[in-house]
């Protein structure tokens, strides 16, 4: 018997897109996945996924990531034993996500202190809670 490997990155966040879907259809809102790696169509949106697996979704570039013009944004967490999904308004989310890496900034003088040139940002679930299972966004 060969021992099973962990999970890959990528694994995971198609597992998500794939959680999505399904959940929309479960609900009666018509879905599928939409190209290769980031975004499905559900109701009458475009909506990116974002997949956290080890409690806050990782946002490599505040700035790619505030310019992005996605209707919606899903935010699935993968728990060990359970899923949740967070459906928000991609600007208000955007808009909130960019005020907190402000705030953050302004916290610590302006400049990242471990690494200056980052443009990373995290989303925590108690960040995102007001659009917890909020589907109707998506009809």
């Amino acid at each position: 018997m060969s021992a099973v490997a962990a999970r890959t990155h990528s694994q995971t966040h198609q597992a998500g897109r794939h959680l999505a879907v399904a959940e929309a259809l479960l609900r009666g809102i018509p879905a599928k996945l939409k190209g290769a790696q980031t975004y499905i169509e559900v109701g009458e949106h475009d909506a990116q996924v974002m997949v956290a697996a080890k409690g806050a979704w990782m946002i490599a570039d505040i700035d790619k990531f505030t310019a992005l013009t996605c209707s919606r944004v899903i935010l699935v967490h993968i728990a060990t034993d359970s899923h949740h999904f967070y459906i928000a308004e991609g600007d208000k989310l955007r808009a909130e996500v960019r005020t907190r890496h402000m705030q953050f900034l302004e916290q610590v003088g302006g400049v990242r202190p471990r690494n200056p040139d980052s443009k990373n940002t995290v989303i925590k679930p108690d960040h995102v809670a007001s659009w917890r299972d909020q589907w109707q966004l998506l009809t």
